[in-house]
């Protein structure tokens, strides 16, 4: 679903927290602290967008994205904040990032990933291309700009459909963890 914002985009839960103030004209500050940790499934949410960039945060209490797919107009990356993450391509390689470590995906690499089941991934998810159309300034829940929902594919070429169970813990129910939150203090 996705909704109309302001200029400039301001899509975190946090928007009308003060230390979230606007400063110069599009520029923003944003936090990722009080996000809930889960006890089951994963959540994606928005935290700051530009034209051409846009940042979210997910959560996952294990598992992962578990069916290969792309993202075929954007290039993105995650950078683990917390826990761990083994992303695996079409190729057959793949490789471990651990805190403060990332991974790079151009847009039309395939790929996938499991969370460490130690503790709940947290990851910022950072995406970018050139918008098509910078006057609509429609934004999923998610942060990604609306003319990007239906370019995302499973390795087969078949649309991805983040509630399908191939999908893996996106398709599990969001169960949060009672008084457990990001950052671990």
């Amino acid at each position: 679903m996705a909704t109309q914002v302001k200029e400039p985009a301001l899509l975190t839960r946090h928007a009308t927290d003060p230390a979230m103030a606007e400063m110069a004209p599009g520029a923003m500050k944003f936090s990722m602290r009080g996000m809930p940790l889960l006890t089951q499934g994963a959540s994606y949410d928005g935290v700051a967008a530009a034209d051409n960039l846009w940042l979210s945060i997910k959560v996952y209490a294990s598992g992962g994205e578990n069916a290969l797919h792309a993202h075929v107009n954007e290039d993105h990356a995650f950078v683990v904040l917390q826990g761990r993450a083994t992303f695996r391509f079409a190729d057959g390689t793949s490789c471990e990032a651990l805190q403060y470590e990332g991974v790079m995906l151009p847009k039309g690499t395939q790929y996938r990933f499991e969370a460490g089941e130690e503790e709940n991934l947290v990851l910022l998810r950072i995406g970018g291309g050139q918008r098509k159309d910078l006057a609509n300034r429609l934004l999923q829940r998610n942060g990604n700009p609306a003319e990007l929902k239906g370019q995302i594919f499973d390795a087969d070429g078949s649309l991805k459909n983040g509630r399908d169970p191939k999908t893996g813990t996106p398709s599990l129910p969001i169960i949060k963890a009672p008084g457990k939150f990001f950052p671990k203090s």
